[in-house]
């Protein structure tokens, strides 16, 4: 191996070095989705989460009544012992005659609600719906309570206009 050779190979050995010691030092962030979804012709299910020491909730719409059901599982108990219920087709203002098309997805939300006296989970649930255009947010309350409480209403945070509507 001659001089330029051994020479070039000591620079790339000290690149390749230099490089590792600074990926290994430099901060790094971790990536993470949290989204769970999953869908049907006719209904969607999505998980979203309620709290720093708590899972997730579970929320399923059905695109034929416009119905959104969810539950939380309490961690202490390992039982369902919140449960939600709203429903979305009034949110939209929807005519009877069309066919409402959804999609739903969740996030964080990490906000307070006003005018309620429960502490909101740390998610909520997006609706967008085609035919109006709009997509809405929706926050729920969560309670660590082990005992089983009566179908909370969701609370529309708020929403955006993404299209015309089909009239």
């Amino acid at each position: 191996m001659g001089k330029s050779e051994s020479s070039r190979m000591a620079w790339f050995v000290c690149g390749v070095m230099g490089g590792l010691m600074i990926s290994y030092f430099w901060p790094s962030e971790v990536a993470m989705a949290n989204t769970d979804r999953d869908s049907d012709a006719k209904f969607a299910i999505v998980t979203v989460p309620v709290g720093l020491t708590a899972g997730d909730a579970v929320f399923v719409l059905d695109f034929l009544t416009g119905r959104l059901y969810g539950a939380s599982i309490n961690p202490q108990t390992a039982k369902f012992t919140q449960g939600y219920m709203h429903n979305v087709l009034p949110d939209f203002g929807l005519s009877p005659d069309i066919r409402p098309r959804f999609v739903m997805t969740s996030g964080m939300l990490n906000i307070s609600v006003q005018g309620s006296r429960k502490q909101p989970a740390t998610g909520g649930v997006y609706i967008a719906e085609l035919n109006s255009g709009r997509v809405l947010a929706y926050a729920f309350p969560y309670s660590m309570s082990p005992r089983a409480n009566a179908p909370e209403p969701l609370t529309i945070v708020d929403g955006f206009q993404f299209r015309q509507t089909v009239e």
